[in-house]
């Protein structure tokens, strides 16, 4: 007895090891195809399950206080559309949530598209139960027998000995159900010129394989993927050097990633865009695939973004990789100097919004310039030298390159205050200033004010106002006024020069504290409480570009907005020139998010704390990193 049980335990221990093995599935990248477009994935579900329960938004959206808006919200989407999605599928999807365990992965293959409806892109579905493989073979039984009870018709397909069930989408049904969410009028739009009730409808295989689940609208696919499931298989995506460049700089260590690969799609995207005809009528027609070429999009490779929790809080990280031997046209325009990108004194504490990006501004108009000579040869030139021969009439002197071009500095600042009060027109334009550096910001400004000449009425030709504030001139343009129903003034776009910046705002108030500043020194933004920690996660300020926001208080306006008025998409639409029947829309938007049901914002305002971000020029690209610190009132 005494021999036995110690193999009888060694046994079990060795069971339970190879059980363990035999769950754990390989990673997306290793299970799926190197002709992969897109993939959005999440390594381990109960990472995110773990992660989630001290994250501030599942907390919120789990308060006591958020229960009426909740509850509404929740029933409006079971009823119009979990609803009529299970009876069109046959299936309940409350029973597929304990599925949810290990990786769950959803990707897009070439599948040789090659921008034609024949054949197209596939579309595939990787969901690793681990031990909860008994339940999953119960409910693909399930899904199978319903839908067999409802009439659709289910064939069985085997690949590679596992047994797919494959369905034939009624998209018709799908479709009216989508547009259902829209209103009880809402139809679903016609079918597409060409098209008849003859062209094959999509389809989708699913079935089982361990403990996981597998779907997608191609068998080929699949198959790729069972292969690699069983260590066979052709080159990964693992294996494609654009993969792994950004898996190493990125991709690891995520609580969930995505990445897209560009280089295919542009390929694709040259050869339909080429096949575009011009009008030669046109005396000088601009041809697509030169204004593609133009734009620089082909230098773009990948994309890639990843997502990070942990106890001091959220991480997220966006690359366009984009190499520096191939940056071009709008990814020029993108280039930053590695500068000091901090907030500088004269920027008040109680600023809501704060950006800064050390963008060159000669360089940035000599790409621009370059950018557009490619699209329409000689057009820029062309212009540049009517503008000044209508601003020489008035100044002799005018030169534009002097004027404006080497008046053009390398620092962009925006700041933004809480809006000044709780009407419609206040919340959605709080005070904001614009701060343009200049080596002669006084020359800038006389450069822009005459090219206002050229612009249309009520612009072209308006007399700018002038007032003297602490010695300092402000010029005001107005502006038109919309006729919205409570608003009445002058509205108009204030300008002013002072330490070395052109500045720029609808709000006269918050011009004249800028220029108050040099004297008042008003308690600064970088000593924001946390705003220094937060800055050192996303690289500190000095990669040249760098702002943050704080968001209770971002939040607060927001709820005051949507709590106070009911009739805000009558409200926005009636800011601009058309009116559709927007009181329909406010009826349908209700019915979804009655922002009425809304607690007061103090109750909730734990969970919001402050925001930053950071960007910085690689040469493998263009890097992006957003980091939200935890709350201190949720911190353990």
């Amino acid at each position: 007895m005494n021999r036995i049980l110690p193999l009888l335990t060694a046994g079990a221990l060795a069971a339970g090891f190879l059980q363990t093995l035999a769950a754990a599935i390989p990673p997306a990248e290793k299970l799926l195809s190197s002709d992969t477009l897109a993939v959005l994935s999440v390594p381990d579900w109960s990472k995110v399950e773990a992660a989630r329960k001290d994250a501030p938004m599942y907390l919120l959206w789990n308060d006591p206080a958020l229960r009426p808006f909740r509850e509404k919200l929740v029933a409006k989407l079971t009823n119009d559309v979990i609803g009529p999605l299970e009876r069109e599928l046959g299936l309940h999807l409350a029973d597929y949530a304990d599925l949810l365990q290990g990786q769950l992965t959803v990707a897009v293959a070439q599948n040789g598209w090659t921008g034609g409806e024949n054949p197209l892109p596939a579309l595939v579905l990787v969901l690793d139960t681990r031990d909860k493989a008994d339940l999953l073979t119960k409910n693909l039984a399930d899904v199978r027998k319903k839908l067999t009870e409802t009439g659709r018709t289910v064939r069985t397909e085997k690949i590679r000995d596992v047994e797919f069930s494959v369905l034939t989408l009624d998209t018709e049904n799908l479709m009216k159900t989508v547009a259902s969410i829209t209103g009880p009028d809402a139809k679903p739009a016609p079918p597409a010129p060409g098209k008849s009730d003859a062209t094959p409808r999509p389809e989708i295989a699913f079935g089982q394989s361990g403990p996981v689940l597998l779907a997608g609208t191609s068998t080929k696919e699949l198959e790729k993927i069972l292969a690699r499931l069983s260590g066979a298989g052709s080159a990964s995506l693992a294996e494609l050097p654009a993969f792994e460049s950004d898996q190493k700089a990125l991709l690891q260590d995520a609580l969930s990633f995505g990445w897209i690969h560009f280089s295919p799609i542009n390929t694709i995207l040259t050869e339909v865009v080429g096949k575009i005809e011009t009008d030669p009528a046109q005396p000088a027609p601009v041809k697509p695939d030169q204004a593609l070429a133009a734009l620089g999009l082909s230098g773009l490779k990948t994309l890639a973004f990843r997502n990070r929790q942990n106890a001091e809080g959220t991480t997220a990280d966006l690359f366009l990789g984009v190499p520096e031997d191939q940056r071009n046209g709008l990814f020029r325009l993108l280039a930053t100097e590695a500068k000091d990108a901090a907030p500088p004194p004269f920027v008040p504490a109680d600023a809501v919004q704060f950006n800064r990006w050390r963008l060159d501004g000669q360089k940035f108009w000599a790409s621009l310039n370059a950018m557009l000579n490619q699209i329409a040869p000689g057009m820029p030139g062309f212009m540049i030298a009517q503008l000044e021969g209508i601003l020489k009439q008035k100044d002799p002197a005018f030169d534009f390159n002097k004027n404006f071009v080497a008046n053009l500095g390398d620092d962009l600042i925006m700041y933004e205050k809480a809006p000044r009060g709780n009407s419609f027109e206040e919340i959605a334009s709080p005070p904001a200033i614009t701060l343009i550096g200049s080596p002669n910001p006084d020359q800038l400004f006389q450069a822009l004010k005459a090219a206002t000449l050229l612009l249309p009425p009520p612009f072209g030709g308006a007399q700018f106002k002038e007032r003297e504030f602490q010695g300092r001139k402000i010029y005001s343009l107005p502006l038109p006024t919309l006729p919205t129903e409570g608003q009445s003034g002058e509205n108009s776009l204030s300008f002013a020069t002072a330490g070395g910046y052109l500045a720029l705002t609808s709000d006269s108030g918050i011009l004249e504290e800028y220029l108050r500043s040099g004297d008042a020194k008003p308690k600064p933004l970088t000593q924001t409480p946390g705003l220094n920690d937060a800055a050192q996660k996303v690289g500190g300020t000095a990669t040249g570009l760098f702002g943050c926001q704080n968001d209770a208080e971002n939040m607060r306006s927001l709820f005051n907005l949507l709590q106070k008025n009911p009739d805000l998409i009558s409200q926005l639409f009636a800011l601009t020139p058309i009116a559709p029947q927007a009181g329909d829309a406010d009826k349908v938007l209700k019915e979804w998010l009655d922002f009425s049901l809304l607690p007061p914002f103090d109750k909730i305002a734990k969970y919001f704390h402050l925001s930053v971000f950071a960007g910085q020029m690689t040469p493998r690209g263009y890097a992006l990193r957003i980091h939200t610190p935890q709350p201190p009132q949720l911190k353990r």
